[in-house]
Parts: C-alpha cells; structure tokens; sequence
C-alpha cells in the first residue's frame, strides 16, 4: 500500500482519536458511513462545508485504512492493565538472585511508576531520587530534564532499593550507559516463559501516561512529567482512557 500523504493521514489520525473518544474501538466500525457521519458532526463542527465535503470524501476513498502502520506515532503502545501490573511483579520477585531482583525492581518501578525512557533509566543516579513530603521524585537529567513523582503503588519498592545504591540506580557496575540497550537486554531476560508477560518500555510508559490521564492531571503539567513537547502528543493514548470527563473534553477540543 502508497503511502499517506500528510494530509490523508491527518484526517485519519482525526478521525481515529474521535472514535476512540466516543467509544468506537473495532478497527471494523471506522468505515462505517454512520461513523463518519458522527465525526463530521461532532468533532468537525467547526468546519466549512466544502473542508467536510473533503473530509467524507477522503474517508469514503480510504475506507477501514488506519493510520497505525503508514503514520508513525500515531498509535500508542497498550498500557498494561492491573492483571498485566500483577503478573510483571510476580517476575520480578522470582529472579533467581537478589541483584537482579533489585534490578527488575527499578525497572518497572521507574519505567511505570515515572514514565522514563530506557536511556533515562539507564542514566539514573542514587542522588537523582529524593524524598519530598512523602513523595519520592526523580530528577531526569539531559535533553528533557524534568522531575517527576513516582506513582504512589512503586514507591516503597523503589525506597529499599536506592538505599542500597551508591552510585548508579540500575545495574550499578555495567557499563554502556550511552546505549538503551542496557535497559532492553534486562526487559527481555526477565522473560522465561513463553506465557509471560514482558515488560516493555513504551507499554510501561503509556500505562504511567494513561494512569495520570484517567486522574485528570492537567495536561500540560502531564506534558511536562512525560517529556513531551505539545498536548497534541497525548493524542494516541485517548483510546486508553476510560471515564475522566474532563480530560476527554480537553483532548476532544484538541482533535479539532
């Protein structure tokens, strides 16, 4: 299949994150004309008539083509659900030595508990982990230096670890630290059944993103925890989020 010019591509992510802010979440249904018809309605009303005319026509052309694999970004990895968060602890506690007990911890103790990329992760020192007020916050250092408080259910976890650091937080004595790799070659280790479930990065940071969506963080501040650059970029994680009016109507106003 071509690929999608700009503009065809804009309309479909438009398009995609209406239907997952209105509960429509078969791929199926997005080439259904009522669908359409709703989104031309709802969330183009805005609209001159000959841009909506363009609009139908250009979804009319596409049909059920989603915009996931010709428009890269678009679509956000799936937050892990209180199962999934379940299964991952168990892993964790069961390494078979206490360092990479430790190790796992941090992992998805920072990964999902503050949302940090694997370079940041990799980067952490003790010294970038503080107490304040009952809340432990991460000081992110490079490009997108931020501070970020630990979701509250990882910070116990994370105490009994950074007590026992010196130095760097994850996998104190390797090296490497320029790469993500140090952080993707500990994910994929902790795997050993085929049944298991993995800790990804981008699942475990659209589960801490998705998490602040559903408590109603105010977005720009939720841009800034993240590291993200615009609302706009809190798009592809709408279809996740379940209930928050609030954040919805926000996210809904931005698909204009």
């Amino acid at each position: 299949m071509a690929t999608l010019s700009p503009r065809d591509a804009s309309v479909l992510r438009r398009f995609e994150v209406f239907c997952a802010l209105e509960g429509i979440t078969s791929p199926a249904a997005w080439g259904d004309e009522a669908a359409v018809e709703a989104f031309l309605a709802i969330g183009c009303s805005h609209l001159a008539p000959h841009s909506l005319g363009t609009y139908r026509s250009t979804l009319a052309r596409l049909g059920g083509i989603t915009t996931s694999s010709e428009f890269p970004g678009s679509r956000a990895a799936h937050p892990y659900d209180r199962v999934e968060l379940s299964a991952l602890w168990s892993i964790v506690r069961h390494q078979p030595s206490p360092a990479r007990i430790a190790n796992a911890t941090v992992l998805l103790g920072i990964m999902v508990g503050a949302g940090l990329r694997p370079g940041e992760v990799a980067q952490l020192r003790r010294a970038d982990l503080e107490w304040r007020r009952g809340e432990l916050v991460v000081t992110v250092r490079g490009p997108d230096e931020r501070r970020v408080p630990v979701l509250s259910p990882y910070r116990e976890a994370l105490r009994t670890i950074t007590a026992s650091r010196t130095d760097f937080l994850f996998r104190p004595g390797a090296g490497r630290r320029t790469t993500k790799n140090l952080v993707g070659e500990t994910c994929a280790a902790l795997v050993r059944d085929p049944e298991d479930v993995a800790l990804h990065s981008a699942r475990a940071r659209a589960t801490f993103i998705c998490q602040h969506l559903k408590s109603e963080t105010p977005l720009a501040q939720l841009c800034e925890l993240a590291g993200l650059q615009s609302v706009e970029s809190l798009l592809r994680y709408a279809a996740f989020v379940e209930g928050a009016p609030a954040t919805k109507a926000t996210l809904r106003a931005k698909v204009r």
